[in-house]
């Protein structure tokens, strides 16, 4: 009886932390255009094979389902843009974003659909992350 009652709180204990994971994207924001990430729908934790990492920054293999019309292989993510990630995975945050086209000048517009990725985060030891100062000890300074 004692060994079930320590199963079920470790099992308490596990659960609800597991269940909030991810909760970290809240919040965060893009440290260039200061766009907001989203949240836990947005985000997700990518493959290490989907990323390569260059002295400018990273290319990103694009999300496997794009709608109406394909889209260039990879997206470059700019050094400054990229953020520490909590843990040892990269992720990413995107959006399904509608634009429209041109079919007849000024009369009528087709409408299309395609990701566009608001955040992304490298793991600590990337080595790609630039360092931010704060604010406060660059003026104390």
């Amino acid at each position: 009886m004692r060994q079930l009652l320590g199963h079920i709180a470790l099992a308490w204990l596990v659960l609800p932390g597991d269940a909030d994971a991810h909760g970290w994207y809240t919040g965060k924001t893009d440290p260039v255009l200061h766009y907001d990430c989203c949240g836990n729908k947005d985000c997700r934790p990518i493959d290490s094979n989907d990323v390569r990492m260059t002295k400018d920054g990273y290319f990103v293999r694009l999300h496997p389902t794009y709608l109406n019309e394909p889209q260039e292989a990879e997206w470059f993510i700019p050094r400054e843009r990229v953020q520490a990630a909590p843990d040892d995975r990269y992720h990413i945050c995107e959006r399904l974003m509608t634009f429209y086209r041109t079919i007849i000048p000024h009369m009528k517009f087709d409408p299309y659909q395609r990701y566009r990725w608001t955040c992304f985060f490298a793991p600590m030891g990337t080595g790609s992350i630039p360092i931010r100062m704060n604010h406060y000890a660059a003026i104390s300074n």
